[in-house]
C-alpha cells in the first residue's frame, strides 16, 4: 500500500487528463474499514465486497451490522465500518462506488478532481498480491481490467462531477460523542458518507476546487 503522496504523484503524472486537477483523495490508512449500504435490496456491511481474495487490515464487522439488524446509525460505532451508502436502488452512484471501494480493499482510493469522482485502485500491488489466477465475479472482472491495462493505478468506477449534487458535513452516532462524517450527495439522489475528522474543512476544500 502506497502512501498518499505517492498516490497523488501517480495520479497527477499519469491519471489526470488535460486541465484536470485533484480536489481531494481518501484512502490508505485513513480508509480504515468497509462500506455498508442501504438499498432496495436490503442493508448490511460490507456491501458487495467480492470474494475474500485479499484480507485488509481491518476488524470483522459486527454481526448485527453485517446482517442489517442494527438500529438507525448504530453502524457508526462499529470500528470495522468506515462509511455507508444510502440509495433507493443498487445501480445508483453511492452503492456502486461503495462496492468498488470494498472490492479494492485497502488498496482502493476515492479520488475527486475538478472533472470526476472515481475509485482508483493500486492495480499493480493488488495483482501482485493475488497472483494471476482464479478470481471471478465483480472483483475478478476488475482485476482482469487492471491486468489488461497493466497500469500502476486503475479506475474501477467513475462519475463526472456533474453527477455530484453537493458535499456536506454531519455528526452521526447514538452517544454523547458524535462522529464526524463527510457526505457526498449525488444527482441521482443517493448519498455516500464516511468518517472524516474536520469534515467541514474538507467540504470547503471540495467546493473551492470543483
Amino acid at each position: 500500500m502506497r502512501d498518499q503522496r505517492e498516490v497523488v504523484r501517480l495520479l497527477t503524472e499519469g491519471w489526470c487528463g488535460p486541465g484536470e486537477k485533484l480536489a481531494f483523495i481518501i484512502g490508505g490508512p485513513q480508509k480504515s474499514g468497509w462500506f455498508g449500504a442501504t438499498t432496495s435490496d436490503g442493508r448490511g456491511a460490507p456491501y458487495e465486497a467480492g470474494h475474500d481474495v485479499l484480507q485488509p487490515p481491518w476488524p470483522s464487522v459486527n454481526s448485527l451490522v453485517a446482517t442489517g439488524e442494527h438500529l438507525a446509525d448504530e453502524w457508526v460505532h462499529d470500528p470495522a465500518v468506515f462509511g455507508w451508502a444510502h440509495a433507493s436502488g443498487p445501480q445508483q452512484a453511492a452503492p456502486r462506488s461503495a462496492a468498488a471501494l470494498n472490492s479494492g480493499r485497502h488498496l482502493a482510493w476515492l479520488v475527486c478532481s475538478n472533472q470526476r469522482l472515481a475509485v482508483v485502485v493500486e492495480a499493480d500491488t493488488l495483482a501482485e498480491a493475488k497472483g494471476t489466477g482464479g478470481e471471478s465475479g465483480f472483483l475478478g472482472g476488475l482485476l482482469g481490467k487492471g491486468r489488461a491495462n497493466a497500469g500502476e493505478v486503475e479506475t474501477w468506477w467513475e462519475l463526472p462531477t456533474s453527477g455530484i449534487a453537493g458535499f456536506a458535513a454531519a455528526d452521526l452516532g447514538r452517544g454523547f460523542d458524535p462522529v464526524e462524517f463527510f457526505r457526498i450527495g449525488f444527482a441521482d439522489g443517493s448519498v455516500l458518507e464516511f468518517r472524516m475528522k474536520d469534515a467541514a474543512e474538507l467540504v470547503k476544500v471540495a467546493e473551492e476546487r470543483l
